[in-house]
């Protein structure tokens, strides 16, 4: 499971743990560059109390902004070849910034119904100009991310939670069950590796899906 993951889904899904460790939202982002090594990394750190990035504490501290920040023109000569990957779908504001920094290649862990938006690729003709790579992960990267993702907003209970949930669950019910029902369970007790979480969630996620795909 974890250790069939590749190193930059690896990394980005260490630093959506950590998020969700710091009780902020649970995205990773990291930034490779055209030989394949990470050159930047970021977090969700909306809510983060102590942190010395410039974001930290505003509503622009996503993972992929906080990681796309560090990029220093000077520094990134070749950037049009580098890719982001993120354990999310990124929203208008993180694609958009995709956009104006040059970055060409964008893979995403799992689809977001509510506020994902790769689908601007192909809508407006500056973007189109951009011709940006947009790719997806693959669906037991989607599953983890939407199971870690709805047990941290039901934790919070956050004020659409309902709207939010009702939007993933049209992309991965299993998921969003799971999530919901594992929220505050020892199987995300903060002392834990994310490897060790990433196994355990998706050996309960693959037997449940397994029963699921029976009964239907």
């Amino acid at each position: 499971m974890w250790h069939e993951l590749d190193y930059p889904w690896q990394k980005a899904f260490e630093l959506a743990w950590t998020s969700f460790k710091q009780n902020t939202i649970p995205i990773g982002s990291v930034i490779v560059d055209e030989h394949g090594s990470i050159v930047c990394e970021g977090r969700n750190r909306i809510y983060d109390v102590e942190s010395q990035h410039p974001l930290t504490g505003t509503t622009m501290a996503h993972a992929e902004m906080t990681a796309m920040s560090q990029l220093k023109i000077a520094d990134h000569p070749n950037i049009r070849s580098y890719t982001l990957y993120s354990t999310m779908e990124p929203c208008p504001m993180c694609f958009g910034a995709c956009v104006m920094v040059n970055i060409r290649h964008v893979c995403f862990a799992a689809h977001d119904g509510f506020a994902g938006a790769t689908s601007l690729n192909d809508k407006l003709d500056y973007i189109k100009s951009k011709k940006i790579n947009v790719s997806f992960a693959g669906e037991k990267v989607q599953a983890f991310q939407l199971i870690l993702q709805s047990a941290f907003e039901t934790q919070r209970n956050h004020p659409r939670v309902l709207d939010i949930l009702s939007a993933w669950s049209k992309i991965d019910q299993v998921a969003v069950d799971l999530g919901q029902k594992l929220s505050g369970n020892d199987v995300f007790d903060h002392s834990r590796k994310i490897e060790e979480v990433f196994n355990d969630v998706m050996q309960r996620y693959d037997e449940i899906k397994y029963d699921f795909l029976k009964r239907n």
